[in-house]
């Protein structure tokens, strides 16, 4: 978190601190820009009174302004060479695949194309390609595979083509002033072109006809940039990172500017055929997402227990988290110093506090205000497994930042075998590696769940595939915005709540009922979703693809009723379409179903067909907008409430058949979800797949788990159940018929089947093993499922 001072009473005190925090910064900043400095915006928002967001003036890189002018000549490597120099009177100018299908572009005005980040953020992808160098009178063609650089001499300016289609030209030669370089770009005349990306950019994830600064500040809330990237996209299959610390400005209007502060322009673009190749190539230089332990799925919990409201004494935390068990909660972790100078009571009293949490299924952490001296003892020792950053070493953000959680995965690595798990703000391209990020210190109100929804979507656009941001904000909130804003994060794979500086706590139970069993409910359900949502996870670390996907993401060829209701809707993962309630309503407009069937999660029986927009949907407080795509597969764990709290010997599949003949799959992918040692190779993949055939016949067939782990169980049952509109009439297992069994015999035996009462039917297999194939035929006895 940003900062944090000594405790506020109340949320009038704090929103006066931060009013005077921002009319002292606009004073400072209004003085500046009548200096003649060039200065950018941006008051931070933040609950420590004293703390003031600096107004930023770039450092004079450049002697005078400029920009390219007719090639003076070439340097390329034959027959093949990947790279080709471009002189430019004293400029240079160097084009380089480093991968089939990633250009690096760089320029220096004065000839010296050094490393603005010495390699720190990005790393090479294997061999270059072959390329081909042509060039006449007028100008060059510098290509590998179908990826083409095509450029005019006089003066000097770039096109980059896909298979003969141009991506973008550059309007004008690349040019720098006294204190930046930039590109300036005109993409396609295609209307339905959209640009994404940029990091956290709160409040938003397309940035079509915008102006965005790539800078860290500007406050927690709509507008603020928590954590930025030097990185954007096209909804047209390209994009590009600019390898650099220095903050910039991106402007995607008719003409696509891109800015930063420095002397040298490089940038490596991405060209695939769609958002999800570019993501996969930006992430293979830029870093895969981190993998998070199985229990960092789970909620987390923070407070400062060393003070005076908890009587100076860590081990009070211990109350809260019997209370989780007491309100039958599931949990994961919790941060027991999360205050500036909380501190802990004793080294001593922190161990017995670690040991108490762990005795209800929780992992201790700690927040780093107090500094860094004695991590490798807490980690070591007392066995912390959390590292929330503290602002005075991320602050700065920037190359302060990354090198910051760099060095909290470092010290996770070096004094325990658990893998890092990281909370930040002030992140960077880079980041994503090592941390997840949050929006930062926010009030719980209606406008925050309505401006984290397009900040989480957009996070994940821009490579960081864990974002979220604290359960109804650190301040404000009330029992309604608790619950909406809890129910759509159950989709996340993270999220934290965070207490002491609103008037109450912010746990799940604190406002009694009916709203404790509402947060039971889908904090069981995130639980029970754990399987999927893990695999996401490892998805992303694979591929770079983000368990939160815009819509645009999951369906590129849709052609949307209204783009503008996008930013309040999203897929989690391939399976589920959430429609977040931001409002303080019972009722949910402008829900927009892509083409395909889509089934009510709610109910699990009610179809529709898409595309059709959904309004004056009913959703009470206790339900939320979810619908699940036909053709799903959901791997799901029974209740439970903590990681560890008894073997998962029966795994539950979730299955949503469509009514029409296809084929879908989803992979499992599982590992002992504590250590490293999937980053070794010891991880296990399993695939299911359902097909539908147009005989009313429904095959599902479980894949042999590849790979393995230590603590992998050999042997496991599957329990399907299966939502279609049509009973089962015979169940048979690798040609073996199952037996019919009666609805509340069915746990009693050791397989079995039933038609469930309220629709579909239920399937429970023999155990079987996992390194071997079975596949499920049933008979529905219909031609046609129903829509």
């Amino acid at each position: 978190s940003f900062a944090r001072g000594p405790l506020l009473t109340g949320g009038a005190k704090a929103a006066m601190f931060a009013k005077l925090a921002i009319l002292a910064l606009q004073f400072s900043t209004l003085h500046a820009s009548q200096q003649g400095q060039e200065v950018l915006e941006g008051p931070r928002s933040t609950r420590f009174p004293h703390a003031k967001e600096r107004a930023y003036v770039p450092e004079k890189v450049l002697a005078k302004p400029g920009s390219l002018g007719p090639v003076t000549g070439f340097s390329w490597h034959s027959p093949d060479g990947s790279e080709l120099n471009i002189s430019s009177g004293e400029s240079l100018v160097s084009l380089t695949f480093v991968s089939p299908n990633i250009l690096r572009i760089r320029m220096s005005p004065i000839g010296n194309l050094s490393d603005p980040t010495d390699q720190e953020i990005v790393s090479m992808p294997g061999d270059p390609p072959a390329a081909s160098f042509v060039e006449n009178s007028t100008g060059f063609w510098f290509s590998s595979g179908n990826i083409v650089v095509e450029g005019s001499r006089k003066p000097l300016k770039l096109s980059l083509l896909r298979s003969g289609s141009v991506l973008w030209s550059e309007t004008k030669p690349m040019s720098w002033g006294y204190t930046r370089t930039w590109q300036t770009l005109q993409g396609s005349k295609d209307e339905s072109e959209s640009f994404h990306g940029c990091g956290m950019q709160n409040g938003f994830y397309d940035h079509t006809g915008r102006f965005v600064l790539i800078r860290e500040g500007g406050g927690w809330d709509a507008g603020g940039r928590a954590n930025p990237a030097p990185f954007w996209m096209s909804s047209r299959g390209y994009g590009a990172l600019r390898n650099t610390y220095k903050p910039g400005s991106y402007n995607f209007s008719k003409e696509v500017t891109l800015s930063h502060f420095e002397a040298v322009l490089d940038s490596f673009y991405f060209i695939g055929n769609s958002m999800k190749d570019v993501l996969n190539l930006y992430t293979k230089v830029a870093g895969r997402p981190m993998l998070p332990p199985l229990w960092g799925l789970f909620l987390g919990d923070s407070d400062c227990y060393n003070n005076a409201r908890h009587k100076m004494t860590t081990s009070t935390a211990l109350l809260i988290a019997k209370n989780y068990s007491y309100y039958n909660m599931p949990r994961g972790w919790m941060l027991v110093n999360d205050g500036y100078g909380c501190g802990y009571t004793s080294r001593d009293m922190l161990q017995d506090t670690q040991k108490g949490l762990g005795n209800v299924g929780i992992r201790m952490g700690l927040w780093t205000s107090t500094g860094l001296a004695n991590a490798s003892w807490e980690i070591g020792n007392a066995k912390s497994r959390v590292i929330k950053t503290d602002v005075a070493w991320v602050g700065s953000g920037y190359r302060f930042g990354l090198e910051a959680v760099k060095l909290a995965a470092r010290l996770m690595t070096n004094s325990s075998d658990s893998r890092p798990y990281t909370w930040t703000v002030c992140g960077w391209a880079g980041t994503q590696k090592y941390a997840v990020i949050w929006t930062g210190d926010n009030t719980g109100s209606w406008e925050y769940i309505r401006m984290q929804i397009p900040t989480v979507i957009g996070s994940g656009l821009s490579g960081f595939a864990h974002a979220t941001g604290d359960v109804d904000g650190i301040y404000g909130g009330s029992p309604e915005t608790y619950v909406r804003d809890l129910q759509w994060k159950t989709f996340l794979t993270v999220a934290m709540t965070m207490s002491g500086w609103a008037k109450y706590d912010k746990q799940p139970w604190t406002f009694g009922e009916p709203y404790t069993s509402y947060n039971r409910k889908w904090l069981q359900l995130k639980a029970s979703l754990t399987p999927y949502l893990y695999s996401l996870a490892f998805q992303a670390y694979l591929t770079g693809e983000p368990p939160v996907r815009a819509m645009e993401l999951e369906f590129p060829h849709e052609i949307w009723s209204n783009k503008s209701a996008l930013q309040y809707q999203f897929m989690s993962g391939p399976s589920f379409l959430v429609a977040p309630v931001f409002r303080n309503e019972t009722h949910r407009d402008h829900i927009l179903l892509a083409s395909g069937e889509w089934i009510d999660y709610s109910d699990g029986f009610t179809r529709y067909s898409g595309p059709r927009t959904l309004d004056s949907y009913p959703c009470p407080l206790e339900n939320l907008p979810v619908f699940v795509r036909a053709g799903a597969i959901i791997p799901m764990w029974p209740q439970l409430d903590y990681v560890g709290q008894k073997t998962v010997d029966v795994l539950t599949l979730d299955l949503f058949p469509p009514s029409t003949a296809s084929t879908s799959n989803f992979t499992l992918y599982e590992d002992d979800g504590l250590t490293r040692n999937y980053s070794m190779g010891a991880v296990a993949s399993q695939t299911f797949q359902m097909r539908t055939a147009s005989n009313g016949m429904l095959e599902f067939c479980i894949g042999r788990s590849k790979g393995s782990y230590q603590g992998q169980l050999s042997r496991r049952s599957y329990w399907l159940q299966v939502h279609s509109s049509e009973p089962a009439k015979e169940i048979k297992i690798e040609g073996e018929t199952i037996d019919h069994v009666p609805d509340e015999e069915h746990r009693m035996q050791p397989s079995g089947w039933y038609n469930s009462k309220g629709g579909g039917f239920r399937v429970k297999t023999p155990v079987l093993e996992v390194s071997k194939r079975a596949c499920l035929s049933m008979d529905l006895g219909r031609a046609d499922l129903h829509v």
